[in-house]
């Protein structure tokens, strides 16, 4: 029996193995494939970066609710001078003058994190009156929780620190949250523009994290969009070109070394540090969003505790609301 080739552009293929069994993995707008998430429980890279889960980094399955985050724009080859992905290292702080083993961030870094916090948020203002106004998009995830914490993380960058991972980690969360925000504003940007001719090709689109599709034809308009899209299909589908074909790639774009165990006390909030979850393909990166459950538990230290506590009786008192108290 002899099968059609797709009906669809896809730059390379391999057996899609673990991603699932019996089916292959085509993609678009990329020349390589990773492989698929490890599933036991992550841990902090010494780069702050989750390592194989990070989910910035690595194509996660599409959701309706959410479809900006296939525009998360990847590191480029000039990453070191991009706020959004820039390494993290000990010059980005400095001594506290007045108090010994602790430490501040570096004037210049926080400037730039400031600039880079407005100018997301002259971004995605209009965006956002939008999709909470027209029906049309009513079912739209509002990423609402990614401005919150990256305004809480922003606060939370220009205050002391005794812990240089409590330093890495305020910087990667505050990232992480920037660029999803960015995300949802070139998302916008593509639907927006309305004839395709008009939208950015693979050549000119800074590179995308893109998504994992079950469905050919979302697939397909991603592809078209120039952004990375990855198709799961049963392997007798289709006839596939065998020069396209590749090998799945391990995921070794963090360092391979962890900073420490995950702690078993949080001077930060709970999302700062990345989820246990149940299902690691389907919920990870939901409930690193903050929109699915994560089996982790909140467990502050004495001082974290007094000092959240201090900050809900003073806005109970004021009769105001802060956005960033919730840990998770």
């Amino acid at each position: 029996m002899s099968y059609p080739s797709p009906p669809y552009h896809y730059a390379c293929w391999g057996p899609a193995g673990d991603w699932r069994r019996g089916h292959v993995i085509l993609a678009a707008n990329v020349d390589t494939i990773p492989s698929p998430p490890p599933q036991n429980q992550a841990a902090v890279m010494v780069d702050g970066l989750w390592g194989g889960h990070e989910w910035t980094l690595y194509p996660q399955p599409y959701r309706h609710e959410s479809p900006y985050l296939a525009w998360l724009r990847l590191p480029s080859k000039n990453a070191a001078s991009d706020t959004l992905t820039r390494p993290i290292h000990k010059r980005m702080w400095q001594a506290h003058p007045d108090k010994s083993n602790v430490h501040l961030v570096d004037p210049g870094v926080f400037s730039e994190f400031k600039d880079k916090v407005e100018e997301v948020k002259a971004a995605v203002m209009d965006p956002f009156h939008e999709i909470t106004t027209n029906a049309r998009f009513s079912r739209i995830q509002h990423p609402r929780t990614a401005y919150s914490r990256a305004f809480e993380a922003l606060d939370r960058l220009e205050k002391d620190f005794e812990a240089w991972r409590d330093f890495v980690e305020v910087v990667r969360g505050l990232q992480r949250n920037l660029l999803e925000l960015m995300a949802f504003a070139d998302w916008w940007h593509d639907i927006q523009q309305g004839d395709e001719s008009r939208l950015p090709s693979r050549r000119s689109r800074a590179p995308t994290r893109g998504a994992i599709f079950d469905d050919e034809g979302l697939y397909a308009s991603h592809a078209r969009w120039s952004i990375a899209a990855y198709l799961i299909i049963p392997n007798n589908r289709f006839i596939l070109d065998p020069d396209k074909r590749v090998t799945l790639l391990p995921r070794t774009s963090s360092r391979i070394d962890a900073m420490s165990i995950q702690p078993l006390v949080h001077s930060l909030h709970l999302w700062y540090h990345p989820p246990h979850v149940g299902d690691v393909y389907a919920d990870f990166e939901t409930a690193a969003r903050g929109y699915a459950e994560r089996l982790d538990t909140f467990n502050p230290t004495k001082e974290f505790k007094r000092m959240l506590d201090k900050l809900k009786n003073q806005m109970a008192d004021e009769g105001t609301f802060l956005f960033f108290l919730d840990p998770f």
